[in-house]
């Protein structure tokens, strides 16, 4: 009896090493999907920034408390009739009470170039007696550095004299309002050596200065 054997074909051998024509399913499907928050939407926590206290020891500018009832008695003391004078004093309310030279006084740049010129200011003044060795300018005001605190008085003050590059100057304080008197000196020269002005000189130039005007 014969036997019949069937062989494969060529083909089939083929499929058969290729294994199933099934394509697998990619991995990245069966990761989880990965969720990206939007930034751009979420809210920002507020937080409150800490309020840092001013230092207590920090010098503050004020106005001064002027002393009127002294200015004025020692206006009223004055034995004088000049009419320069007697015009500052009624040119209206001045901020601090005024000390200049003794000699006629003319407003603003108003009056020959000897005159000694002056100019209210909304802090004080300012004036300028003209000379022939230095121009002698004299600034008062109510602006006071102070403490907190502190009530914005000050008390007299002695005479303070510095030397400058102009010459010299002479700082002090009266009736609560703070005085600079500076001697600009004409000739760079006396400025150098010190001939222009001494100390004993300017000291006795501010103390002549007299009050002229209060309210």
């Amino acid at each position: 009896m014969m036997r019949t054997l069937y062989l494969p074909t060529l083909a089939g051998l083929m499929l058969a090493a290729c294994g199933p024509l099934i394509e697998p399913q990619s991995t990245d499907a069966e990761s989880p999907p990965v969720i990206v928050e939007d930034v751009d939407t979420a809210q920002p926590i507020e937080t409150a920034e800490p309020e840092v206290p001013a230092p207590s020891n920090v010098a503050q500018r004020k106005t001064a408390t002027i002393d009127w009832t002294a200015a004025r008695a020692d206006f009223a003391a004055r034995e004088t009739e000049d009419d320069g004078m007697a015009q500052v004093a009624s040119g209206g309310a001045p901020v601090v009470p005024i000390l200049l030279p003794e000699e006629p006084v003319g407003v603003a740049s108003v009056g020959g170039p000897d005159a000694l010129q002056f100019r209210p200011l909304a802090d004080g003044y300012f004036a300028v007696q003209r000379g022939d060795v230095y121009d002698l300018v004299i600034n008062g005001t109510d602006r006071l550095i102070a403490r907190p605190g502190g009530q914005g008085t000050a008390g007299d003050s002695p005479l303070v004299f510095e030397e400058t590059m102009t010459g010299a100057q002479v700082s002090f304080s009266r009736y609560g309002a703070s005085y600079l008197v500076e001697f600009m000196c004409k000739d760079r020269e006396a400025v150098i050596d010190g001939s222009c002005i001494v100390e004993a000189e300017a000291l006795a130039e501010v103390e002549k200065l007299l009050i002229a005007g209060t309210r």
